[in-house]
């Protein structure tokens, strides 16, 4: 009985140290695996976008220095937009515009301008000069000459004579402008230039100078209009007795008998 007993408490003995062991074995910690991750990601360009203003449809060129970096067109507007693929650090930048006409503008400069990199830095409200250019040149004195170019629309253009302002309007949504010369300017060499304004924007750099050449009226012809008549013996007889330089053609200081004497020698008509 005692021989039984101890057989049966042994058999179980075993059985729980197998189970034991077995549990322990399930519950290690498996083994390590080696792994490789991979992680994609895109860093973003850096970039430069430039905004502004100019005639409606003229084509707009951008520049690093003296290489063209792109292109642009405005919209019927004047607006333009663009951006550039660049590189972080200091650029100097400019640009200028062509009109529907073909006529330029002087560059516009941003020069110094700092990238940070992988971002877009903005220049926004570039505001471009107006283009210049006249209906012709010589002419001769007295008579009149078209002034006229593009610029953005809703911008005011001044026009400058001799470096005096002749002249301001505000451009039409066409971008056209036009200013007749009639007076002011001076016999020989006179110059003319133009530039915008805009309320909450910068003034625009100056139009390129156009050269007016202003020839005298050939002598006696006192209306300057090519010929020597009634109309210049008219004024001749207004001025008699005067000082009036464009009347006092032989320059003694006083119109009388000399300057109608020239008048009939130098009549046309």
């Amino acid at each position: 009985m005692i021989k039984k007993i101890f057989c049966l408490y042994l058999s179980i003995s075993v059985s729980l140290l197998f189970f034991l062991v077995g549990t322990r074995q399930a519950r290690a910690d498996p083994p390590p695996v080696e792994a490789q991750v991979t992680i994609t990601a895109t860093v973003p360009e850096t970039t430069v976008t430039f905004s502004g203003f100019a005639p409606a449809s003229s084509t707009v060129t951008l520049k690093e220095g003296v290489v063209v970096i792109g292109t642009t067109t405005t919209n019927p507007s004047g607006v333009f937009t663009r951006t550039v693929v660049s590189s972080s650090g200091l650029h100097d930048f400019s640009l200028y515009y062509t009109d529907t006409a073909g006529r330029t503008t002087p560059e516009t400069y941003f020069n110094g301008t700092n990238l940070p990199p992988h971002v877009d830095t903005p220049i926004s409200n570039i505001h471009l000069p107006p283009t210049i250019a006249l209906s012709k040149s010589p002419i001769s004195q007295g008579e009149s000459v078209l002034v006229f170019g593009q610029g953005a629309p809703g911008s005011t253009v001044h026009v400058f004579l001799n470096g005096g302002e002749k002249f301001s309007a505000v451009v039409g949504g066409g971008s056209d402008w036009l200013f007749t010369l009639s007076s002011g300017y001076n016999v020989g060499a006179n110059s003319l230039y133009a530039y915008l304004t805009r309320a909450g924007l910068s003034d625009s750099v100056n139009s390129f100078t156009v050269n007016l050449q202003v020839n005298p009226c050939k002598r006696s012809d006192l209306n300057c209009d090519g010929y020597v008549n009634l109309t210049d013996f008219s004024i001749l007889l207004y001025w008699w007795g005067s000082n009036n330089e464009t009347a006092d053609t032989n320059d003694d200081g006083v119109v009388g008998l000399i300057d109608f004497s020239i008048m009939m020698f130098d009549w046309t008509d």
